[in-house]
């Protein structure tokens, strides 16, 4: 699966069932910072691994189309959207 944001510059390319590699394409793929998060699907939501942008933890959102979102605020307004509270197990 292959997609991009309404903004145009985030692309989400599957790497697997269940994960995607977020590439920001408005820098080179030669450039270290091309990738900018990988994004893996639980049962419930799916969680963001940054690689840049971002100096929080890794977050847990709804569904895809949330944490691209919330990976565009980052990069676009550097607004970092709080992830999806998760219960204690």
């Amino acid at each position: 699966m292959s997609m991009r944001t309404e903004r145009g510059h985030l692309e989400a390319t599957s790497v697997g069932e269940e994960a995607w590699r977020v590439s920001d394409v408005s820098v080179p793929e030669e450039d270290a910072r091309h990738v900018v998060a990988f994004i893996e699907e639980h049962e419930d939501d799916v969680e963001v691994v940054w690689l840049r942008g971002a100096i929080s933890a890794p977050g847990r959102f709804g569904d895809l189309d949330a944490a691209l979102d919330a990976i565009d605020d980052v990069l676009t307004i550097g607004e970092v959207r709080e992830p999806r509270e998760i219960a204690p197990e």
